[in-house]
């Protein structure tokens, strides 16, 4: 399945037509880069902060993200893929 999201991934690059909606986008960075703090993960996928805290908020109330604090900084909140998305993820 993450072969698949590449293509399409690869697709909308080379195109500039955006086919996948943005919570597919949180999952494939946090999958690429792994636990990833808010910010960081807005930046990488280049949505306004009102957009990227609803998706985050769909993506935790579905249960397919985790959220935990920073231990460094009380302020970040680092979000994952959840065991159970992960799963899906690689036994496909």
């Amino acid at each position: 399945m993450i072969d698949e999201m590449g293509k399409k991934f690869d697709f909308q690059k080379s195109t500039n037509i955006k086919c996948l909606h943005n919570q597919f986008v949180i999952i494939k960075e946090i999958l690429e880069n792994g636990p990833i703090a808010s910010l960081d993960l807005m930046k990488k996928t280049g949505r306004s902060i009102s957009g990227h805290n609803q998706d985050l908020k769909r993506l935790l109330d579905i249960e397919a993200l985790t959220v935990k604090i920073s231990d460094n900084d009380k302020r970040k909140r680092i979000y994952d893929v959840s065991e159970n998305l992960k799963t899906e993820f690689y036994n496909k």
